[in-house]
């Protein structure tokens, strides 16, 4: 997305500049001790928050998360009510961040985390009988029930869903949408997997289902969820100014990136094993003391001390 693109590079030069001026470690006002975090009750942005939220909060930050549909959490970010959203998937919201950019309700960091995947999945015993494709999908309709899986009402997924059923896109115009959660939907997938029954459903990486279930991604839903069966990057959205206004926080947005292997790994203890996300985010940061030092270069507690070895105290200490 061009938009995308140009304030992304813009906001690089930005911190790049910033850091070089030792504007990080400018005193912030006090409106910018407490961060405003979202949650749209996906299990990795659950994980994304507490690992910034164990990491801010070390520095002395106070962290207000609350959850959010997809639409209401921009709305509040248009609004100033919200700071951070760490979870934007691009190419798949793009529709939906558009807008927002072009007003200049929000700004685009990152990306924090690339070759992720979104797009429509389903069991592999029914990839192997012949449905690979979103071309596919209505030839197996009986065996489907016509209905496709998704998670909670107004996520971008179930709209491109919706979209495609509207326009009889792909002969979905017979199909319904069940919207329930991420959760919902993978306990449906539980309960039909062993069973080896046909279902469609919404997948992506990273997340624990593609260690739970042998999955595979259609093809041709380039139109919807991009290119290469949903290949996705996720970028970090602030309100407008935000790292400006609070520019060591912005520092830390800037270099905040996880990878695939670190998110599925604890988001599989999160979901499956049912960890407490703080704990699982302090025992991977504390295991992790070169990201530690990394991420936090530049960065400062809110006092003024450098941040990388405070965090690492306080994590050894709890």
């Amino acid at each position: 997305m061009k938009n995308l693109t140009v304030i992304t590079a813009f906001a690089s030069i930005m911190a790049t500049a910033s850091l070089g001026l030792g504007i990080a470690r400018a005193a912030e006002p006090a409106s910018c001790k407490t961060i405003t975090m979202a949650n749209i009750g996906w299990t990795d942005n659950a994980v994304q928050n507490a690992v910034f939220t164990d990491v801010a909060q070390d520095l002395g930050y106070t962290v207000k998360t609350n959850l959010y549909s997809l639409q209401v959490m921009y709305a509040g970010m248009q609004d100033k009510k919200i700071d951070v959203f760490l979870d934007n998937w691009t190419p798949s919201q793009d529709k939906t961040t558009e807008p927002y950019i072009k007003q200049k309700a929000m700004e685009v960091i990152g990306p924090d985390l690339t070759d992720a995947k979104y797009t429509l999945v389903v069991p592999h015993y029914l990839y192997k009988q012949g449905l690979t494709s979103f071309a596919d999908i209505a030839k197996y309709g009986k065996q489907l029930d016509y209905k496709i899986y998704g998670i909670e009402p107004g996520n971008d997924g179930n709209q491109h869903i919706l979209a495609m059923i509207k326009a009889n896109k792909f002969g979905l115009g017979k199909f319904h949408l069940v919207q329930s959660s991420e959760a919902g939907m993978l306990s449906e997938v539980s309960r039909k997997y062993p069973k080896k029954q046909a279902i469609v459903f919404l997948g992506w990486e990273p997340e624990p289902m593609n260690v739970q279930f042998h999955i595979d991604y259609l093809s041709g839903g380039h139109d919807y969820f991009g290119p290469d069966e949903g290949k996705a990057t996720i970028y970090i959205n602030t309100k407008y100014g935000y790292a400006k206004e609070c520019p060591n926080v912005g520092t830390l947005l800037h270099h905040f990136k996880l990878t695939i292997n670190d998110e599925n790994a604890m988001m599989y203890d999160v979901q499956v094993k049912h960890k407490d996300a703080n704990a699982v985010a302090a025992a991977w940061l504390l295991a992790h003391p070169d990201w530690v030092k990394s991420t936090l270069a530049g960065v400062t507690t809110t006092d003024g001390k450098p941040g990388a070895p405070a965090v690492m105290s306080k994590l050894k200490a709890s």
